[in-house]
């Protein structure tokens, strides 16, 4: 089986008290996010992560001159411009060796050298909405870690729970289902925290009922 990590949006906005959407209670978390990093990165474990990467402009920020595709308006403050200081992942976070997937659909003879030339520890999805299945590029990119093993292991963690952890959880889930593939979706539920603590309880029980596995950050490295 292999074990492929899924770290889900540690940058600063969302993980640091000073940060543009602070989720309280990430900032408590780094030493997990981190110790999963480096664990990852000594086994040999593939690391697969999402950043939230806007324009200035973006229809989720309050007073943005357009609405969602859908007529969405959260009104979020600005966060994760990129380029800004808020977009960056928190120390600790980022392999030596990482590469960023842009948002927009790559033909295989683009994205394959992505995935592959100089053997990346990382590859980090940009994306504008919740989940990392938004970025068109991330099945595909699921397809090429995976290649080779019998059955795979997804280990998520990161933030917010009721957000974009909840969104990759059950899109990994989903994966699975649509392709076929023996496997399996486990969720570090002391290396993730939530926007509101009640909506990410009902997060949890939906992902469980779905069939994502809870187990803890030290189960987690120890699967390692």
């Amino acid at each position: 089986m292999r074990t492929i990590l899924i770290d889900v949006d540690t940058q600063y906005d969302f993980c640091h008290p000073s940060g543009a959407l602070f989720v309280r209670g990430a900032d408590h978390l780094h030493e997990a996010f981190q110790q999963l990093t480096a664990r990852g990165v000594a086994v040999g474990a593939p690391i697969v992560g999402s950043v939230d990467s806007h324009g200035f402009d973006a229809w989720e920020f309050a007073g943005a001159p357009e609405v969602g595709p859908n007529g969405e308006s959260p009104n979020f403050p600005p966060h994760c411009i990129k380029g800004t200081e808020g977009w960056l992942k928190i120390p600790g976070t980022l392999a030596p060796r990482f590469r960023f997937i842009p948002n927009v659909p790559l033909r295989d003879d683009q994205l394959i050298p992505l995935v592959t030339r100089h053997q990346p520890q990382q590859i980090l999805l940009e994306k504008e909405v919740y989940s990392l299945f938004a970025n068109p590029n991330a099945d595909r990119l699921l397809d090429l870690v995976r290649e080779g093993a019998d059955e795979v292991r997804f280990l998520v963690y990161g933030v917010a729970l009721d957000y974009c952890v909840r969104a990759a959880a059950l899109g990994l889930v989903d994966y699975l289902r649509r392709h076929s593939v023996p496997g399996e979706v486990l969720l570090c539920v002391d290396a993730t925290a939530s926007v509101v603590p009640a909506d990410g309880e009902r997060a949890l029980g939906e992902c469980q009922g779905r069939g994502v596995q809870a187990i803890s950050t030290r189960e987690a490295l120890a699967s390692l």
